[in-house]
């Protein structure tokens, strides 16, 4: 949870575990402050007396990602139901359109677990059922919900 930022979706309420940070502070402050014990930066630190939490993250990612069918999903493509289903030639396009993007990098972790840029459900299906078995576990959602309901019949059967 990012304690500076609102949740996304307006229904959402934070788990009792949550707590916000008060107006004013910064991320970096309160790490250097000894305020807050570890935060996500990103793959850069922002001060040099900070340090990994993970040692060599790099390989602890790749083992990460080959025993559990695929690396974390940190963001993904979605298109409101009602597009989905009254103009199924715009989804489809556009996965063609995002599909052709991703073969034109040619990454050599095209097809294996390691790949970050997967598409369809079939391919997210196993990161998509770990993150939502944390969620669970987290509090962040009030129960477990199937893969497939987070996708429409035509949506579903999106596939490379």
């Amino acid at each position: 949870m990012d304690p500076f930022e609102d949740p996304h979706v307006a229904e959402y309420r934070d788990p009792k575990t949550v707590k916000r940070a008060p107006p004013g502070k910064e991320l970096l402050q309160m790490l250097l402050d000894g305020e807050l014990d570890a935060a996500v930066v990103g793959d850069k630190l922002p001060d040099p007396r900070l340090r990994h939490l993970i040692p060599d993250a790099d390989e602890a990612a790749r083992k990460w990602a080959l025993s559990h069918g695929g690396v974390p999903i940190n963001h993904m493509v979605v298109l409101r139901e009602e597009i989905a289903r009254s103009r199924l030639d715009v989804a489809k396009e556009l996965f063609r359109l995002l599909l052709a993007s991703k073969r034109a990098l040619k990454s050599p972790t095209d097809g294996t677990p390691l790949d970050p840029l997967r598409f369809g459900v079939e391919a997210c299906r196993p990161t998509l059922k770990i993150i939502i078995d944390f969620c669970v576990r987290q509090k962040l959602i009030p129960g477990k919900i199937a893969v497939d309901a987070l996708f429409d019949d035509a949506t579903r059967g999106l596939a490379p």
